[in-house]
């Protein structure tokens, strides 16, 4: 895993929101959009949702 790292891969599953889509979510949750709302419309799962929110403070 080292060596893979060395070579700029990284090792695990790939993040399932890219940073774009992160970003739509949160304007949409500031703008007073319910979680469960976000959920369905950017069809995210409600655990995904909640750890992506607590990964990035």
């Amino acid at each position: 895993m080292a060596a893979a790292k060395r070579r700029g891969k990284r090792a695990g599953q790939p993040q399932a929101l890219d940073q774009e889509k992160i970003d739509q979510i949160i304007e949409a949750l500031e703008a007073g959009v319910s979680k469960s709302a976000v959920c369905r419309t950017f069809s995210v799962a409600r655990s995904t949702l909640i750890d992506t929110l607590a990964r990035i403070g």
